[in-house]
């Protein structure tokens, strides 16, 4: 899976991009690298994670409740954020609902969006950030 992370509006933003076929582990392996840098003292207010180009999802339904609690481990990091997932495919948009319901626990503002624009708009309406 070519998967990219990349910082935006000085390391106030963090846009991850997903592509082709994506699997439970790639997902976990991606929160803990991010688990990680939070540690070091990144403090993002805000993320899109852009699944438009996900061929397939390969992952279980233990894969995505651990993937939210390592969300909500990153959350004593990182108390306050706003996560807009960009999932335009039916299955897709089904599996970011279930991280969302998990991820509860974060305290984070979470929405799921079936184009990248409607994530844009709804992050720079709340953040007046520009991806």
């Amino acid at each position: 899976m070519p998967y990219s992370t990349e910082l935006k509006d000085g390391g106030k933003g963090i846009l991850h991009v997903a592509s082709g076929i994506v699997t439970g582990e790639e997902l976990l392996a991606s929160a803990s690298r991010m688990l990680g840098t939070v540690k070091e003292g990144l403090s993002p207010s805000y993320a899109i994670v852009d699944l438009s180009e996900v061929v397939e999802l390969r992952v279980s339904a233990e894969e995505i409740r651990l993937n939210a609690d390592i969300n909500i481990e990153i959350s004593k990091y990182v108390r306050s954020g706003k996560v807009a997932i960009v999932a335009p495919r039916d299955y897709i948009y089904g599996i970011a609902r279930m991280w969302q319901a998990y991820s509860e626990g974060t305290g984070w503002i979470t929405q799921v969006f079936r184009s990248k624009a409607e994530a844009v708009k709804w992050i720079e309406g709340t953040e007046k950030g520009r991806m």
